[in-house]
């Protein structure tokens, strides 16, 4: 795990919210020097901790903290008008490698995605239930 990488994502959401580290730190109860280790890499929060980061900065994705795009992309995403391909996923070839990247996602973050793609969803559905509803959408779209 790149520390360096993770913390270029929390200082990149960070400014993004026009937030400074004394301002994400009191939002999250810790200490601006904390912040500021974890933006340099030289230390990480914990899984609690980035949850919490996760909401304050609006991603549902722990590809986010990674580098990674917060939607999967295929053709899929070329037939929906506005959604363009990213690097970081290029190489999906298969359900299956959508699947597990979906099983990575947060419930949030799966019906971000399922809005996305155009999806149906109950705001009541559970993990299970986007995924498999997602694969259905790709399935019928794409094709197997």
């Amino acid at each position: 795990m790149d520390y360096l990488i993770i913390g270029k994502q929390i200082a990149k959401g960070r400014k993004e919210k026009g937030l400074s580290q004394s301002g994400l730190a009191m939002m999250l109860n810790v200490t601006p020097q904390a912040v500021s280790k974890w933006e340099r890499g030289e230390s990480l929060p914990d899984i609690f901790m980035l949850a919490k980061i996760s909401d304050i900065f609006g991603v549902y994705d722990i590809g986010f903290f990674i580098g990674q795009v917060t939607c999967p992309c295929c053709d899929f995403n070329k037939k929906k008008k506005g959604i363009s391909m990213n690097e970081s996923c290029e190489g999906f070839t298969t359900i299956e490698q959508f699947v597990e990247y979906w099983e990575s996602c947060s419930v949030k973050g799966l019906q971000k995605i399922a809005e996305r793609y155009g999806v149906p969803y109950n705001q009541s559905d559970t993990k299970e239930m986007l995924i498999k509803n997602l694969k259905d959408g790709m399935m019928a779209e794409c094709g197997d």
